[in-house]
């Protein structure tokens, strides 16, 4: 919201210093053909002085102090939401004054109530409404005493001008309500966005990354693979997960999963993606960095797990991994050939232990190797 009244304020005080000009070429016409056609009743320097030179200096000035005001660094942004709403009603109460004998000019202060509206502050919203009803009325008797003779037209003109004055204020504060509530609508609708983009994107057992976005980061990074920037994918399938289901029941299975997940999340590094890819099975993608450094990862991740105890049985539970890493552009899908072919390989080789490939130089007709372990200390 800050943002939104900062650059309100800008514009409005560029409209400040426009009006300024505006009205100084205005009244310096008026009084060209109002000196010409001999209408001033008194002295042309007076006049010009009074109708043209004071307004000016005085809209100059609360311009430039609003200008002044939200340029500066020590200012809050309340502070300054109010220096520009008084400087906005100070101009129109500027202008109205030194030209009140033109009525309809009374009512230019309205434009600062209406204006405050911006800012959703109905505080300051009163204290400007109160402020333009005071310049009106200072407006209103001083015509009034220069001519009393027209005693009635004026009272009647301000009373018409406050009562506008205060139909603008009501508009104003409704105007501030709606957009009051119509920000709490759209930040319960980001926050009900937030949480169902939470629940699509991250597994509610493990708190790891749900398939759908896992699987989508990993396409995305493997299509940048390059030999400066190696891609790595993993699968990570849990040993005799279905005999824990069996024998410990479904809730003390769920335990395990989510030890699983808070070992992963714990270890996490900002270039490595984690997802639950379905049931005991997980996913990891490595977004550039050495391949020695993916494979040792996963490594140290899978001792860290095979160490944690539990409450329900005194048998440790391991995964078996496969991992693949590919130095040029290639898709999830043909990665995961090898790495879940590593899978096999490390459960073919006695589980609990880490399972690397390279990516082939040609993926057309290229069978999956059976050998190849490059994990460092490979069992």
């Amino acid at each position: 919201m800050n943002k939104a009244e900062t650059l309100a304020r800008n514009k409005i005080i560029k409209v400040y210093f426009q009006l300024t000009i505006l009205g100084f070429i205005v009244s310096l016409g008026i009084c060209i053909v109002s000196a010409v056609m001999h209408t001033i009743d008194y002295d042309i320097k007076l006049y010009v002085i009074l109708r043209v030179i004071i307004p000016t200096i005085i809209n100059l000035v609360a311009s430039f102090v609003a200008k002044i005001v939200n340029a500066s660094e020590n200012v809050g942004n309340d502070q300054k939401c109010a220096v520009c709403s008084f400087a906005c009603a100070t101009i129109g109460a500027s202008i109205s004054f030194w030209n009140g004998y033109y009525v309809s000019l009374w009512c230019l202060p309205i434009l600062a109530v209406l204006f405050c509206s911006v800012f959703h502050d109905t505080h300051l919203l009163f204290k400007i409404t109160v402020f333009s009803i005071i310049t009106v009325a200072i407006s209103a008797f001083y015509e009034m005493i220069q001519y009393p003779e027209d005693y009635v037209y004026y009272l009647q003109s301000m009373l018409v001008v406050m009562m506008v004055l205060a139909c603008g204020a009501i508009v104003s504060r409704n105007m501030i309500i709606y957009n009051k509530e119509m920000q709490n609508i759209v930040f319960e609708a980001n926050e009900k966005q937030d949480s169902y983009r939470q629940r699509l994107e991250t597994d509610q057992l493990t708190y790891l990354h749900t398939r759908p976005y896992a699987q989508e980061k990993a396409d995305i990074f493997l299509l940048d693979a390059s030999e400066d920037h190696p891609v790595s994918l993993a699968v990570v399938d849990l040993d005799f997960f279905k005999s824990i289901n069996d024998t410990y029941g479904h809730k003390n299975g769920d335990v395990v999963l989510w030890k699983f997940g808070d070992t992963v999340n714990k270890s996490l590094k900002e270039n490595i993606v984690a997802g639950r890819y379905g049931g005991e099975e997980f996913i990891f993608v490595f977004d550039g960095g050495d391949y020695h450094d993916h494979i040792k990862f996963m490594d140290d991740l899978r001792e860290r797990f095979g160490k944690i105890k539990y409450k329900f049985t005194d048998r440790s539970v391991t995964f078996s991994c496969g991992i693949v890493s590919a130095t040029y552009p290639t898709t999830f899908s043909d990665a995961f050939k090898y790495a879940d072919a590593g899978v096999y390989a490390s459960k073919e080789g006695g589980r609990n232990r880490v399972t690397a490939y390279l990516m082939p130089p040609i993926q057309k007709d290229a069978s999956i190797p059976k050998t190849g372990d490059i994990r460092p200390n490979s069992k």
